[in-house]
């Protein structure tokens, strides 16, 4: 079946392209936070979130250097 979300096709690239500087800024507070993480104590459902937070603000932050390099050429 083609309508299950198995099929469904995902966007290549973000669809909000922040500002660099506001990329820069996300991108120091999610590292800062993962940081802070005591892996001792976490659970894995804690480093998987982290995780994740750190590869959304790493596409942002790539989104928004290649806006920058587009505006630039």
């Amino acid at each position: 079946m083609h309508t299950s979300i198995a099929h469904t096709d995902l966007p290549a690239a973000p669809t909000f392209v922040p500002p660099l500087d506001i990329a820069r800024a996300q991108a120091r507070r999610t590292l800062d936070e993962a940081n802070a993480l005591d892996l001792d104590t976490a659970d894995s459902c804690a480093i998987a979130r982290h995780f994740g937070g750190v590869c959304e603000v790493l596409r942002e932050v790539l989104a928004a250097l290649d806006a920058e390099d587009g505006r630039r050429a």
